[in-house]
């Protein structure tokens, strides 16, 4: 198991329900979630770090942008519903030890993100960053260590359509962008002669998200996915390219199930004896998303994708 030189850290979007039977209690105040958003956190080595100049616009059944972030924990009530949160202004993260200095991040989260408050439950959403280096930051949540899988999947067409009417439906014609990350992940190499050779990735458990328009059918299938595991690999062909072997993940209590087909060969990164790195990659495949229903097969969607991650 290795751990990447490459920290990561998360900032996490509380959405508290706050309905219930209380006296005095309107039917808009039962109706309404408090969205919470901390903006701080410790890391495993003791540093503290902050999301600075951020502003967060909400659409939805609500629309609110909140740019007073001054404060280490912003808070908003909204209604119950659909919701989407964009990440804007110019924001950066800061070591609250060295004020000032902006530290680089990258954002991996779709953004928007979407989102859903719901009476009487709490749901999370997190906006992904990576920070290089061997410093580690936990914003609001956790830490991990791990690479990612992510992309932009166009969905053209229903596999099957004719098994009627189905949840996947309104998927169709719309772009979805993806993010498979993972915290950790297991590196394994082995050569195939003539077929070349394989770096073969397999992922602790991974967490699931879906960007673009809110979608009922997209956070059911990221809630199911978040804790399956990961496998895919990348191996290099005669030619010196380099061929995305393909990837399944699939969660086998709901049964649903995120493809990705093998690649065309693309240029990319090989070690000294000739097999993958574990460096960043990108290609073009076809996605699938699809629900399985045991001996009655399968349905779903599928179209053509942009793929760029990390082992």
């Amino acid at each position: 198991m290795r751990l990447w030189n490459l920290g990561a850290c998360v900032l996490a979007l509380l959405v508290v329900s706050c309905g219930g039977e209380v006296g005095g209690v309107g039917p808009v105040e039962q109706e309404a979630g408090t969205l919470q958003l901390p903006l701080t956190s410790s890391s495993p080595d003791g540093r503290y770090y902050r999301l600075m100049g951020a502003t967060f616009t909400i659409t939805g059944p609500q629309t609110v942008t909140l740019t007073d972030t001054s404060a280490d924990i912003v808070h908003t009530t909204l209604m119950a519903g659909l919701y989407t949160v964009q990440l804007g202004g110019d924001w950066h993260l800061e070591a609250m030890d060295a004020p000032g200095t902006a530290v680089q991040a990258q954002l991996l989260s779709p953004n928007p993100l979407p989102f859903s408050v719901t009476r009487g439950q709490l749901s999370q959403v997190r906006f992904q960053f990576k920070l290089p280096g061997s410093g580690d930051a936990d914003v609001g949540i956790k830490v991990d260590n791990g690479g990612w899988v992510a992309g932009t999947i166009q969905f053209t067409e229903r596999e099957r359509p004719a098994m009627g009417p189905s949840p996947f439906d309104e998927l169709v014609g719309r772009s979805v962008p993806f993010l498979i990350s993972f915290e950790s992940s297991s590196l394994s190499r082995e050569d195939f002669s003539g077929a070349g050779k394989l770096l073969f990735v397999q992922s602790n458990s991974v967490t699931v998200q879906f960007g673009g328009e809110p979608s009922e059918q997209l956070e059911r299938v990221a809630h199911a996915m978040t804790g399956a595991t990961l496998f895919f690999g990348l191996r290099v062909e005669s030619s010196g390219a380099i061929r995305f072997d393909g990837l399944r993940l699939r969660d086998y209590t709901s049964s649903f199930e995120l493809e990705l087909t093998p690649s065309m060969p693309f240029q990319g990164a090989v070690d000294r004896d000739g097999y993958p790195a574990a460096r960043a990659f990108q290609f073009e495949t076809t996605g699938m998303l699809r629900g399985i229903y045991g001996n009655d097969g399968y349905d779903g969607v599928r179209g053509p994708a942009n793929v760029n991650g990390l082992p």
